[in-house]
Parts: structure tokens; C-alpha cells; sequence
């Protein structure tokens, strides 16, 4: 227990670091920041040179190709990382062999490559990281075969002081991906939007103020624009409500400290959002997706949406705003933060141990020289610059030249995580949860087909029940929930 804490605490003194560093510079992760095809478009895959060239021509070595099949859910960042995974393969990895074929999901990324594996199909590296995952046998622990790759060991070295248990390290120590980003969670206002409404950013420190700034806004542009944004993504409660409330509630809804889920802390984010809803204020909770509800922001029709730091890139490189935006902290219940605010520890991609067992030596070299890659400081560093992510890794940052076009010094702002705090692990995929999850009745609440009290006594009752359950089976590990945790304000 004392030395997760202490883990823990290591951690955030080293994120409290990153504000030096983004002075000069600036996932998760919640990931994730340059262009990317729209998340439901078809999987993309990696382009060849040439409609005529075969994969064995593309390589310089004499035997053939290896491809490793990657399974991307990342959808800040996408194509920036499309463009450089395509550099790598007609560069490096043209010349070690090594093809890099990308298929890119976001919308329902997890569960789609879960429900691939459960029926056998299994890519060579991927995004996801949970220990339900690892339990299954899906995950490769890569401690188990760094001392064969020197390169894949020094950067597990390089990465050790910022991974603790419940982030990329197991419940049994095993390590199955590196730490990729730090994601504190804002709100990115429409800055026309807002002054048609006769509003300013000193309107939205509060749920109350951002509902009558959503009103505002939408009755100010009737038909042409709405004041609030939503989406189908399952993340939308979890991350973009839920986490996004932090600064005023003790906990989230698992607390370590005493091993318990509650949810009625969250009654007055989510009314305001059934407010907005039922009204009309608010644009698509009922039928756009992620990327597609960005895309309305930045076609000037939404005046707020909730967002990861990294959907600054979104907004300058993915899906660039026709107005000017900015980003600021999430609202509170009183209009002052009584706690930290939330940072989302994110992690970089998996190796699939089924596809490393079945793997020869040559696919076995092919998958870790795609892993380096991808997980490197070089790549890393190019993400950084671009606005894609604020590293994990302080010294990734150090002495790179951001190279966004667009209010740099609000970006390298975003990596000042001095209030904020990390997201700790918490047990929601691992625990026989039996029922509707959180997310959907939520989504329950918002249409009105249950009422506040009752959905949170449901939740309350069902996922505490579910992990006595876990902390009850012999074969699960729970220990790595519960320590003392607190987001109190320095």
C-alpha cells in the first residue's frame, strides 16, 4: 500500500515538473492530435507507395515483408500518426521489412477489438490496456521478453518511474505498455457563439451558468447553432461529466480511500445536462458520435463541448474551427474549485500475446520494431509539438519547438498540471458487473425513463455488490483499488 501511494505521489510530483517544461513546448489519457479521418469512416489502412508496387518491392531486404497489423482507436492525433507511420514504413521500416497496417476505430474502439478477440481474431499491437484484457490472456507482458530486445528494454527502463499499479502495471507487476499522456479535462467554448449571446467566459464557472449560456447561445442562433454539445460515445458520462465535475466533488465514482462506488455527487452536472437536453439546447446526444459532434463544433454550431486537452489539435488540425475558440477549466457546483481538477493518465499500445505465441522469430523482430516506433521518444516528441499530447515523459518536451499555427501559448498552458490531479485506477472493467453499466442508465436518466434517486440507488447498490463479488474470487487481484487518495487543493 505504501509504496503504490508513494508511486502515486512520485507521479504527480513529477506531472507538477511539466509546467516548467511547457513553457517551451506543448493523452490521454483521454489520447490523443492533428487530422484523422472521421472515426466511423471505413478502417484505414496504411497506403501503399504504389498501386503497382507489391509489399515485397517495397522493402530494400531481399526476403519479404512483414506486416504488423495495428488496431488504432486514437482519434485526436490520427493523422498525424497516419502520415508519420506512413514515413516510417518507406523509411525505417522499408528497410528492416517491417509494414504497418493501421485500422482505425475511435467510436467504439475498445469494443470492437474486444469483441474481435473473444472471436479469435487477433491484431499484433494495439490500443487497450485493462487488466480484464490481461486476465483473459490478450495482453503480452513485456517483461517477459525484454531481456531478448536491448532497444525494447532500455525504453521500459526509461519509462519506470512513471508507471504504478492500475497504469500499465498489473495487478501481478507484469507491464504491458508504456504510459503515453497526461489528458486534463476543459471545456472549449465558441468564442462567437458566446458574445451573440451577449456572454462571457465569467458565465460558464458554473452548471447553472452554463445552462443559460446554452440557452443564449441556442435562442440567439435559432436552427444554426446549439449552446451545448453531447454525444453517443461511451466516454460521455465517464470522462466528459463525471471527471470533468472533479473540482467539486470529494471523490469520482469509485473511491479508493474506502472502496466504495457513489454517483449522487453528480446530480447537478447531470441535471444540467437533462435541462439542456430536454430544452434543446444541446446537439447530439442522441445521434452523433464523437468526431461527428467535433465536426459541429468546428463548423461554428456548437458553443461549448467538453474535451480532453488534446482536442486542441482537433479543433487546429483535425477539424479546424471556422471561429476562434478557447479552452478553459470545467465548470463547478459553487464557481470555485474546492479540489483538484482531473488529468487522465493515457497509455501508448499493447503487444496481443496470442498473436506474439503464434509469431516466428522474424514476426516476433517485425512486432517489437513496430512497438519502438510507435511507443518512442522520437515519435512522441513530434506528437508533442503538433499539439497532440502532453507527455508523460517530462523529458520528451525538453527542447522541442512547437510547430502548431494556432495560439501556442494557450497550448503550452494546458501543460501546467499544477491543478490538477491524476485519475486513480479504478475497477469498473474487472468487476462482474451484472446489468445495465453506469453509462447507459445515464443515458436512461437523460431521456427521462428513470428518475435521479432511483437510478443512483440502482448504481450504488449493483456495482458495490459487484466488487465484493471481485474482491471475493481467488483469481482476481483487487488490491490495487484501494489506498488513500485525495485531490485536495495544494
Amino acid at each position: 500500500m505504501k509504496k503504490l501511494i508513494a508511486l502515486l505521489l512520485a507521479l504527480v510530483m513529477v506531472l507538477g515538473m511539466v509546467a516548467c517544461g511547457a513553457k517551451t513546448d506543448a493523452p490521454e489519457a483521454d489520447a490523443p492530435a492533428a487530422d484523422a479521418p472521421a472515426a466511423d469512416a471505413p478502417a484505414a489502412d496504411a497506403p501503399a507507395a504504389d498501386e503497382n508496387t507489391s509489399e515485397v518491392e517495397l522493402t530494400e531486404a531481399s526476403g519479404d515483408v512483414t506486416t504488423i497489423r495495428y488496431f488504432c482507436t486514437i482519434g485526436a492525433y490520427s493523422a498525424l500518426l497516419f502520415d508519420e507511420v506512413d514515413k516510417w514504413n518507406q523509411g525505417e521500416g522499408k528497410e528492416k521489412g517491417v509494414y504497418i497496417d493501421i485500422t482505425h476505430n475511435i467510436n467504439d474502439g475498445s469494443s470492437a477489438i474486444e469483441m474481435q478477440m473473444q472471436a479469435g481474431n487477433h491484431w499484433d499491437i494495439m490500443q487497450g490496456s485493462s487488466q480484464a484484457w490481461y486476465n483473459q490472456g490478450w495482453l503480452l507482458d513485456l517483461l517477459t521478453i525484454q531481456d531478448d530486445y536491448p532497444e525494447l528494454k532500455a525504453l521500459i527502463d526509461s519509462y519506470m518511474p512513471y508507471m504504478y499499479p492500475g497504469f500499465c502495471m498489473k495487478a501481478d507487476g507484469a507491464i504491458t505498455n508504456l504510459p503515453l499522456e497526461q489528458t486534463p479535462i476543459k471545456m472549449a467554448v465558441n468564442m462567437r457563439l458566446l458574445e451573440s449571446a451577449g456572454k462571457t467566459l465569467d458565465d460558464l464557472k458554473t452548471w447553472d451558468g452554463v445552462v443559460e449560456v446554452a440557452q443564449a447561445i441556442t435562442e440567439a442562433n435559432p436552427g444554426t447553432a446549439w449552446g451545448y454539445g453531447a454525444t453517443t460515445w461511451s466516454a460521455l458520462f465517464r470522462r466528459l461529466t463525471f471527471k470533468e465535475s472533479a473540482a467539486s466533488t470529494e471523490t469520482l465514482w469509485w473511491d479508493p480511500a474506502t472502496a466504495t462506488y457513489s454517483f449522487d455527487q453528480y446530480e447537478i452536472p447531470m441535471k444540467a445536462m437533462k435541462t439542456m437536453y430536454e430544452n434543446g439546447w444541446m446537439l447530439g446526444l442522441d445521434d452523433l458520435a464523437i468526431d461527428p459532434i467535433r465536426a459541429e463544433f468546428a463548423a461554428g454550431k456548437v458553443g461549448m463541448f467538453p474535451a480532453p486537452a488534446y482536442d486542441w489539435s482537433v479543433y487546429t488540425n483535425q477539424f479546424p474551427c471556422v471561429d476562434e475558440f478557447v479552452f478553459i477549466d470545467p465548470p463547478t457546483y459553487t464557481g470555485e474549485a474546492l479540489y483538484k481538477h482531473m488529468s487522465n493518465p493515457v497509455a501508448n499500445i499493447s503487444i496481443d500475446a496470442v498473436s506474439w505465441a503464434e509469431a516466428d522469430e522474424v514476426k516476433r523482430q517485425a512486432i517489437v520494431d513496430a512497438f519502438l516506433f510507435i511507443s518512442g521518444d522520437e515519435l512522441n516528441k513530434t506528437i508533442y509539438a503538433n499539439a497532440g499530447i502532453i507527455p508523460v515523459k517530462t523529458e520528451i518536451m525538453d527542447g522541442v519547438e512547437l510547430v502548431i499555427t494556432e495560439n501556442k501559448e494557450q497550448w503550452a498552458q494546458m501543460s501546467d498540471l499544477q491543478n490538477y490531479a491524476l485519475v486513480p485506477p479504478f475497477p469498473d472493467g474487472v468487476i462482474p458487473l451484472e446489468g445495465d453499466n453506469y453509462a447507459t442508465v445515464m443515458y436512461a436518466y437523460m431521456h427521462g425513463d428513470v428518475e435521479w434517486e432511483d437510478a443512483v440507488a440502482d448504481l450504488e447498490e449493483r456495482y458495490n455488490a459487484a466488487y465484493q463479488a471481485a474482491k471475493e474470487d481467488p483469481d482476481l487481484d483487487m488490491s490495487i483499488y484501494e489506498f488513500e487518495w485525495d485531490h485536495n487543493l495544494d
